[in-house]
């Protein structure tokens, strides 16, 4: 639903889904009992799933998160599982990392990788003076004014 591929809401809204919101996974625990509700007698029978039907059962599920939230303070628990989720979601839709492709297309490449390309281009027997033949460009003048 939120993170199906890579161009999901999840994965394109981010930062509402990092980590996963309590009220989120109270929502989905809700679902997911609407669901085991269907299924109760053997045959699924479908039932709608609304606030009237299921609000009260969303409020234990968001209630029991905050309680745990709390009980669990000093281990960070509930913050751990929050994040996991997030980030198990984004790899399922396809999606390892939260920089942006074009962030890291400026990598920085070290001096040991220029000196290496240097070794190679010696030893393939290239090394040979080039004179510079490089016309000089000359730039169409700016007369005939502006047009401001």
């Amino acid at each position: 639903m939120w993170f199906l591929n890579r161009s999901d809401e999840g994965v394109i809204y981010h930062k509402y889904f990092n980590p996963i919101p309590i009220k989120t996974i109270a929502l989905v625990l809700t679902a997911i009992e609407c669901c085991v509700d269907e299924w109760s007698q053997g045959i699924k029978e479908d039932i709608k799933f609304t606030s009237a039907g299921y609000g009260a059962i969303y409020n234990h599920h968001f209630s029991s998160l905050q309680r745990f939230d709390e009980r669990t303070a000093t281990y960070k628990l509930l913050s751990k599982i929050r994040i996991n989720l997030h980030d198990t979601a984004r790899f399922h839709a396809g999606v390892t990392s939260l920089i942006p492709l074009s962030a890291t297309s400026q990598a920085h490449i070290d001096d040991a990788a220029f000196e290496d390309a240097i070794r190679e281009y010696q030893h393939e027997g290239k090394d040979v003076a080039v004179e510079d033949e490089v016309e000089e460009y000359e730039y169409p003048s700016s007369e005939g004014g502006d047009d401001e």
